[in-house]
């Protein structure tokens, strides 16, 4: 099987599932870039091994987002399960890092300061709003998004 036959028959596959429009470019993409990056792999390796090889590659030298390297690893998976119908199992390749998310929050002054610089505007409370929205421990999208919406 081709490279272009094996886009076409995952098309197929992932049309038929109803994945959305997105997922479907994601895969292809990583597809094609696993499928041609195989010519450049030892011959001697199995499928989970060129899966490994190509992921790693993909971490330390393209030097990928977590995310991004998950993508390719799901779609690649996505690939051998169901549309050779050849599930990969146990793939065990270097992973880029995520980055550690640290959390800001104002401190209690930087709030307190926060609220006594909105004014109250044309005689309307306006101050109100962001009282109300620290006071309820809300996010700031919240109001806006409306009943039922979250």
């Amino acid at each position: 099987m081709n490279v272009e036959q094996a886009i076409q028959k995952l098309r197929q596959v992932l049309r038929l599932q109803h994945k959305a429009w997105a997922t479907e470019s994601a895969y292809v993409y990583w597809l094609r870039r696993y499928i041609n990056s195989i010519p450049h792999m030892p011959p001697a390796l199995s499928s989970r091994q060129k899966v490994e090889f190509f992921l790693t590659r993909l971490a330390c030298h393209n030097e990928v987002t977590a995310s991004t390297q998950n993508q390719a690893l799901n779609g690649i998976l996505f690939f051998y399960k169901d549309v050779p119908d050849q599930p990969i199992q146990g793939v065990d390749a270097l992973r880029a890092k995520r980055p550690a998310r640290v959390r800001h929050a104002p401190t209690l002054a930087q709030t307190h300061a926060l609220l006594r610089a909105v004014p109250d505007l044309g005689g309307y409370p306006t101050n109100l709003i962001p009282s109300l929205l620290y006071g309820c421990g809300l996010r700031v999208s919240e109001p806006l998004s409306g009943p039922g919406r979250q």
